[in-house]
């Protein structure tokens, strides 16, 4: 580079040279001068020119012949062309085969936009939501996808779990849809088809809710006949005496077992659900409270700060469940003396009612599970505190149908906190009547 620079100044610094000897010479210095500027002047122009037209319209030509700086600066652009194509043709052939093993994906992909369009996707995705290229290209994906859980799954950014909805262009078909932002929140979309697994759950929700049904009416005939052997129990032998009194206990845990599972297969599946309205949060609290008694023990410390105005939208039934599930389990988790702190706070953004206990506290590593079925921290707790197991499946689905979240902060030996977080338009702080209607997500029109 630098020789090429210093042979073309001392060429044109020799050229200058003999342009003043002849000037001197022939008595015209100042005109021979003028001339060899206007001349190298017309030479690079020229040169330019070559330059210019070379790139605008030969495109893959060879470059201009020329030499000196101009020479090099050509065949220092033609290199860059040519590495140029070579990077487009590999990249062009990296997009083939990425587009190529994603259309013969089973799964569904789909490239939208941040605002929902449409921009690309694969043949399974087409097959699955009905997509067609020429057509749906460009539009929004929820006013192709009608389905008013999917609508408020995009719309509000639930993208933490993944939804599973029925398949608008395949009867009988279930779709699990999961969504990744990327980029400038783009949505990559993935769809896949859980028909089979999603019939395995059924079976398994008819089936216990069945069973839990068919049980009711042996252990209510069971009950019956201890009932009536507990009435002449003094007239029967001790060890007699103390087995009534254990079958009754475990009859009286099995029929809350059977109430808690259908409770919850209800839940599950949406079944004669309770009408929504307006609900004073005190009112419910204080029924819970109200009936803790044959539990809360005396040296337990229960302070309730529930605000007077705090109402609350949603299922009576439902909520009343969830909320005393867990102040069962934060007084049944207490030890001797320990402080249970009901409360409910508000602002603009939501409401939240929060349990908190002194307890023995939880792992931080079991949080994730602990509104599993039946699942326990300590096995042996179930027997010592006459729990189901369910308490926690069955709030998380009444949070579920109320738009709520459960978060749950613990450490060993340091208590534990439950918080149901509900959105801002299921709760009010003022003297609202039960009568007043809602605007809430169901009543959207999601295919605008």
């Amino acid at each position: 580079m630098k020789t090429i620079w210093r042979n073309t100044i001392l060429s044109w610094l020799a050229g200058l040279a003999a342009c003043v000897v002849i000037g001197l010479i022939i008595g015209q210095l100042l005109g021979v001068l003028l001339l060899y500027v206007l001349a190298s002047l017309y030479w690079q122009l020229y040169q330019l020119y070559q330059f210019h037209n070379w790139l605008r319209y030969s495109g893959r030509a060879a470059p201009p012949e020329a030499s000196g700086i101009w020479g090099d600066v050509f065949d220092a652009v033609y290199r860059l062309q040519k590495k140029q194509r070579k990077s487009k043709r590999r990249m062009r052939q990296a997009l083939t085969r990425i587009e190529s093993s994603t259309t013969a994906l089973k799964e569904g992909v789909i490239m939208a936009d941040n605002q929902g369009n449409l921009e690309w996707w694969n043949n399974s995705a087409g097959h699955f939501l009905g997509l067609i290229r020429h057509t749906d290209r460009g539009q929004v994906i929820t006013n192709i996808v009608r389905n008013p859980d999917f609508f408020r799954y995009f719309s509000q950014k639930r993208f933490g779990e993944p939804l599973i909805i029925k398949s608008p262009a395949k009867d009988g078909v279930y779709l699990e849809i999961q969504t990744t932002l990327y980029d400038k929140n783009d949505h990559l979309i993935f769809v896949r088809d859980v028909t089979r697994l999603h019939l395995l759950e059924q079976m398994r929700k008819d089936f216990v809710a069945n069973a839990s049904h068919e049980l009711k009416t042996p252990l209510t005939v069971i009950k019956g006949y201890l009932e009536t052997l507990d009435m002449f129990r003094d007239s029967l032998p001790v060890s007699m005496q103390k087995g009534i009194v254990n079958m009754s206990e475990q009859s009286e845990r099995m029929e809350q077992l059977i109430e808690d599972l259908l409770l919850l297969s209800r839940l599950e599946s949406n079944d004669k659900r309770e009408e929504n309205q307006w609900h004073k949060v005190s009112s419910i609290i204080s029924s819970i409270t109200s009936a803790m008694g044959p539990i809360l023990k005396d040296s337990h410390s229960l302070s309730v700060h529930i605000p007077e105005e705090a109402h609350l939208y949603g299922s009576y039934k439902e909520l009343y469940s969830a909320f005393s599930n867990l102040v069962v389990n934060a007084i049944k988790y207490s030890p001797d003396g320990g402080a249970i702190t009901i409360k409910w706070e508000s602002s603009e953004f939501n409401g939240v009612f929060s349990v908190q206990d002194s307890g023995i506290g939880i792992d931080p590593r079991y949080i994730p599970r602990l509104t599993e079925r039946f699942f326990r921290v300590d096995k042996g707790r179930g027997s010592k505190t006459g729990g189901t197991g369910l308490g926690l499946a069955i709030v998380k689905h009444v949070l579920l149908h109320h738009e709520a979240k459960l978060q749950v902060r613990s450490q060993p030996g340091l208590g534990s906190t439950f918080s149901c977080h509900f959105p801002a338009n299921r709760t009010r702080n003022d003297a609202v009547t039960a009568a007043i209607a809602i605007t809430t997500d169901e009543n959207q029109d999601f295919t605008k």
